[in-house]
């Protein structure tokens, strides 16, 4: 199997566009994909001669210049990820009495003909083209100056061409007012390029061609309307020569012949399709194992998941959201800086987003080498609240926000004790995302865990739970108290999980063989010790203990824990994915203990304790899925 096809193109417009340095070597099918329909086509007549004859023959009608536009082309990682460019082609036709079987008639070997591109983006050179004037626009001095540049110096300018006027030349001065300042690039063909059936439909065809003249806007995001901008507000003059070669032997100073033309009207492009969004009960997650980023969209900046990760390019702003409406929740990341510059976080309760710094309104947790920074958007910034701390670059560091009504924590690494606290209630809901500012970043293992339940007993009652057996109060402090003798259950009322992240502060008395904790995906829960089926995570005087019920009780794990007394208050906290099931005691980064059973998949969540007195406060229980 031969290699695929490279086509050469400028990847975009400047002062030396023409130089190699800006040239770029692409697949030949994505440029044909991208010109299958293109955005803008437009063409223009230009005087011509029927080179078949020998020089300086006679003229002919039917000689055209087209410029496509393509749609966007999508570039290879290898170059730049997650890059499109647009595409502008000149191309050219001549009259059919010149051509035979899809091929050009020979030409003459007396002709050597010269094509000199320039291009403006001066606006009223674009709205004279558009408005039907063609080259008249450009002065007759600017014509004349034109001709003669592009012809004084004929055979004559440098070795190997014919051509008068070479790349880079700019524009005469003459032409700059209307035109703009220009430099200029040559496409020269003789007989010898004719007689080539690969390369003469280059110079003879209004079809795209492997080596047809292209431009690129540079390296955009894809569905960028910057990039389709850019292409349209080119506007071109094709100077073309019709001149002599060293062989001719009558040789008249050439004719030259203009065609300008433009896009017409800018192309905007179809704002791409929302991903499906993520319904307000249900927690998300993304680890980009797949390479795929479809369910995000970008908002400035650049991102691509094809590492296996969520790598944003270094941006001033770049963000890039799941369309998600979340109002209370957990959300976790892995985060990682490249250096020690600019900083990288979590957005949560984002709307109207668009492309600058700060152009949403939202909450933003960002991460620097030098700490943590929390705060708020709406088209400027308001810093909410910040935490010293030494972030190395180049480390992936765990990063969780907690949203509760107007209760905003960030932890970082540490996720028993909050990194910046503060109460504020601008933004209720919205949605969630990432963002870089004055930095790339690295993000994985995304989880947004919405809250399901959640109980400070500040009403001062167990109205939110229904009792199974034992005796409740809610003490002065804010504490649902269970008093067991020897059970007490209780069931978080109406919530139905499969996996969950289920945390509350607990602590229990002193009575021998006592304990308490949490039950979760329980059913059939009746009144007695073990009347249910479903798991039991909890802790007692110097240990802490797992299993379930199925009308009996079947321990699957007990570990030592002497730091655990009577009468002193822990942050219980369980996480269930899958058969998986983790349970932590105050130090939530590291689990007591981590079982697989997957005995009971779903149920109701609750409190259970066992021959003691519980206190329970601060009660949580989030949809997992992380």
């Amino acid at each position: 199997m031969g290699s695929a096809l490279n086509s050469p193109v400028y990847i975009d417009y400047g002062e030396f566009f023409m130089n190699s340095s800006n040239v770029l070597a692409v697949p030949y099918q994505n440029v044909t994909a991208a010109f299958t329909t293109p955005v803008a086509v437009n063409s223009t007549a230009i005087d011509g001669f029927d080179w078949t004859q020998p020089y300086p023959g006679s003229r002919r009608d039917g000689h055209t210049v087209y410029l496509e536009i393509a749609q966007e082309m999508p570039l290879s990682a290898s170059i730049v990820e997650n890059s499109t460019t647009v595409l502008s082609s000149l191309t050219f036709g001549i009259p059919d009495s010149m051509r035979s079987g899809g091929q050009p008639l020979a030409m003459d070997p007396s002709w050597y003909i010269c094509r000199h591109v320039f291009i403006s983006t001066k606006p009223e050179a674009k709205a004279a083209v558009d408005g039907g004037r063609r080259c008249d626009f450009l002065s007759q001095a600017c014509r004349a100056d034109l001709k003669t540049s592009l012809t004084q110096d004929w055979g004559t300018a440098a070795d190997g061409t014919m051509c008068s006027a070479l790349g880079f030349d700019p524009i005469p001065p003459s032409c700059q007012d209307a035109f703009g300042f220009a430099r200029q690039d040559v496409m020269a063909f003789d007989a010898a390029f004719l007689a080539d059936a690969a390369l003469a439909p280059v110079q003879t065809s209004q079809e795209q061609q492997p080596y047809s003249w292209r431009i690129g806007t540079g390296y955009h995001d894809p569905g960028d309307a910057r990039a389709y901008a850019a292409a349209a507000n080119r506007t071109y003059l094709v100077a073309t020569v019709w001149g002599f070669s060293p062989s001719a032997k009558s040789t008249p100073v050439p004719e030259v012949s203009f065609g300008c033309l433009s896009s017409g009207s800018r192309y905007v492009p179809p704002p791409p399709s929302p991903p499906s969004s993520i319904p307000s009960d249900a927690a998300f997650g993304d680890d980009f194992s797949s390479g795929s980023a479809a369910q995000w969209t970008t908002y400035g900046g650049s991102f691509d998941a094809s590492s296996g990760a969520f790598v944003g390019r270094k941006s001033l702003g770049g963000l890039a959201l799941v369309n998600s409406n979340f109002s209370n929740f957990l959300f976790e990341a892995d985060v990682t800086l490249p250096s020690t510059s600019g900083n990288a976080g979590l957005v949560f309760r984002a709307s109207n987003p668009s492309v600058g710094a700060d152009a949403y309104n939202g909450y933003y947790a960002g991460i620097s080498a030098s700490g943590v920074v929390l705060g708020r958007a709406s088209n400027n910034w308001t810093q909410l609240g910040s935490g010293a701390a030494d972030l190395a670059a180049n480390t992936a560091h765990h990063v969780q926000v907690q949203a509760l009504d107007t209760a905003l924590a960030v932890f970082v690494d540490d996720m028993s004790t909050a990194a910046v606290r503060v109460t504020d209630g601008t933004y209720a809901r919205g949605m969630n995302g990432v963002r870089v500012y004055g930095t790339g970043a690295a993000f994985d293992n995304i989880c947004i865990s919405p809250l399901a339940f959640s109980d400070d007993f500040s009403s001062g009652t167990m109205g939110k739970w229904t009792a199974v057996d034992g005796t409740y109060h809610v003490s002065s402090s804010g504490a649902a108290v269970l008093s067991a003798s020897p059970i007490a259950k209780a069931l978080a009322t109406g919530v139905t999980s499969h996996d969950v992240i289920y945390g509350a502060d607990v602590s229990i008395d002193a009575t021998a063989n006592g304990n308490g904790g949490f039950i979760f995906r329980v059913s059939n829960a009746t009144a007695g010790p073990d009347s249910y089926n479903g798991y039991y995570a909890g802790i007692g005087v110097g240990y802490v203990v797992l299993g379930f019920a199925d009308r009996q009780w079947n321990e699957l794990k007990r570990a030592p824990a002497a730091d655990i007394t009577a009468g002193q208050t822990y942050r219980l906290l369980i996480r269930t994915r899958g058969d998986s099931i983790a349970v932590y005691v105050d130090d939530l980064n590291t689990p007591r203990m981590v079982v697989q059973d997957g005995r009971y998949s779903a149920g109701l969540s609750g409190l259970r304790a066992y021959m003691t007195t519980m206190s329970v406060s601060n009660v949580r229980i989030y949809h997992g899925l992380c």
